[in-house]
């Protein structure tokens, strides 16, 4: 059986691909969005309460649907984590705050086999307990897709060279807290900032890396796909419940 990089495959037959945040911790949630064919689900283990066994559930919803199952990781530092999220069976993982090449290269290593990283042989359910036949022989270096976040102005600043990284699929602006750092938090139409994302995206053209970023609106999603931005978020799935819950509930108690 033959390992799938399906973020890779959705993306050269398409051009971009379409993914959500879950932060719910549901398989449930995720196995909604495969059957209305979104492309990928990162499921938030940063700012969301998922455990690896429920993250393990939740990559099961997204595999039965062809959709990719990705994970935010809550600690950049911590390479071995990084490793064992991989050896249950994530697809590819999304590593926040990235600030320098050392701190990416660092990502690589504990991302990736010898010889291009130094992470450990796994049997179990990554390689589908040897069903993978060539998982550990390289198929799984091909097949992991590695996310950096770009969300600090010290990332901005060294954004060519973290783009240089041997492995590094796709650079992911977080907009809010690349605001914050720039102090301009809330100015979506910031010039400033603007100027930093422009700067993101066109490291990431110059050295083939895909260009992320979030977009909390369907008119922000089309315009950022128009821009050159190929791996976009269009929401949270507990945002979007809330957002959604709210205009029915008003909806209703208006109307009476």
């Amino acid at each position: 059986m033959k390992m799938h990089n399906l973020v890779k495959e959705k993306l050269e037959k398409s051009g971009y691909v379409l993914g959500a945040f879950v932060a719910s911790g549901s398989p449930t949630n995720v196995e909604i969005l495969g059957l209305n064919d979104l492309d990928f689900v990162l499921i938030d283990m940063e700012h969301a309460q998922t455990d690896m066994e429920t993250m393990v559930n939740m990559i099961r919803a997204a595999e039965l649907y062809d959709m990719a199952p990705l994970a935010r990781i809550y600690d950049p530092h911590d390479g071995p984590m990084m490793a064992r999220m991989l050896d249950v069976g994530i697809h590819g993982l999304m590593i926040p705050m990235v600030e320098t090449k050392e701190h990416a290269e660092y990502i690589i290593k504990n991302m990736k086999l010898a010889p291009l990283g130094k992470r450990g042989i796994g049997a179990g359910r990554g390689p589908r307990w040897g069903w993978y036949e060539n998982y550990n022989k390289g198929e799984v270096n091909d097949n992991t897709y590695v996310i950096m976040q770009c969300e600090t102005v010290k990332g901005v600043e060294n954004i060519e060279e973290i783009c240089q990284t041997r492995g590094l699929d796709c650079i992911f602006i977080g907009t809010a807290d690349l605001s914050q750092d720039m102090g301009v938090f809330g100015e979506s139409n910031n010039k400033e900032l603007e100027s930093a994302i422009d700067k993101v995206l066109e490291a990431c053209k110059k050295y083939n890396i895909v260009p992320g970023i979030i977009a909390g609106t369907q008119e922000v999603a089309t315009m950022r796909i128009q821009q050159g931005f190929q791996f976009v978020t269009i929401m949270n799935d507990l945002g979007f419940f809330r957002s959604v819950t709210k205009n029915r509930i008003d909806a209703v108690r208006n109307s009476l």
